[in-house]
């Protein structure tokens, strides 16, 4: 006869559950590089608005016009880098929480093997206890025999 684990579909199921979390968990992290470097983008072009204001403000042409639209601008831009950090702050939170559901999938995962290879060397045991039972039967046999 050969081993056969009883919880085999538990297990099936539970590694597909972490398959599932971990692909869940790669999405969020790959939303999260793409946030960090639209925050990236978003504080370059502040600092180069920065320079374009001190630039212009060097200029002997000065229009006070040009120096509003610049600076709502720069606060558009001020603003929008806020959001995004309130977003990659949100996306860390999504991290820590597919981070966990992960991890304890994992578990649950590591836990149905260890009860599987151990209910093997159970098996292994007994089928071997079994084949010394054989082993001592045939030799007896054979001394009643003789």
């Amino acid at each position: 006869r050969r081993f056969k684990f009883n919880l085999e579909a538990v297990l099936r199921l539970a590694q597909k559950a972490l398959e599932d979390e971990r692909i869940k968990l790669a999405s969020i992290l790959k939303a999260f590089n793409q946030q960090k470097e639209i925050l990236s983008n978003m504080q370059e072009t502040s600092f180069k608005m920065q320079q374009e204001i001190d630039d212009y403000l060097n200029q002997e042409s000065f229009q006070p016009e040009m120096i509003e639209n610049y600076f709502a601008f720069l606060r558009r831009i001020n603003s929008d880098i806020e959001t995004q950090k309130r977003i990659i702050e949100r996306t860390q939170l999504d991290i820590l929480k597919q981070q966990l559901s992960a991890k304890q999938a994992y578990i649950k995962v590591k836990s149905l093997e260890n009860l599987k290879e151990k209910e093997k060397e159970k098996y292994n045991k007994e089928l071997e206890q079994e084949e010394f039972k054989l082993m001592d039967d045939i030799v007896n046999s054979k001394r009643i025999i003789a």
